[in-house]
């Protein structure tokens, strides 16, 4: 996506160190409230937003640290959002 300096590669780190682990803490915790082992919608209709107002808030982050098109940090922020859903959904299931 065009990111290939130092600082900006740190930027999307430190922005995805900072919301992965609070939104996996929220899973687990809402885990806890929900049995999503035999509600799986119950889990997509917590998650699916959840992921979403990451999305916003690393969005919002990147832009701050390193400016830039507003469409194009969002899709940033999509994108490594959906690799980490994915690596998640591969662990979680696997």
């Amino acid at each position: 996506m065009g990111l290939r300096s130092g600082r900006a590669l740190s930027a999307v780190a430190c922005v995805s160190l900072v919301t992965n682990p609070v939104l996996n803490l929220a899973g687990l915790l809402l885990a806890q409230i929900f049995d999503w082992s035999s509600t799986p919608a119950t889990a997509l209709a917590v998650l699916v937003p959840a992921e979403i107002a990451v999305i916003v808030v690393e969005w919002r982050l990147l832009l701050w640290a390193l400016g830039g098109s507003p469409r194009r940090m969002l899709l940033v922020s999509a994108a490594i959002n959906a690799a980490s859903a994915l690596a998640g959904l591969v662990f979680w299931t696997g």
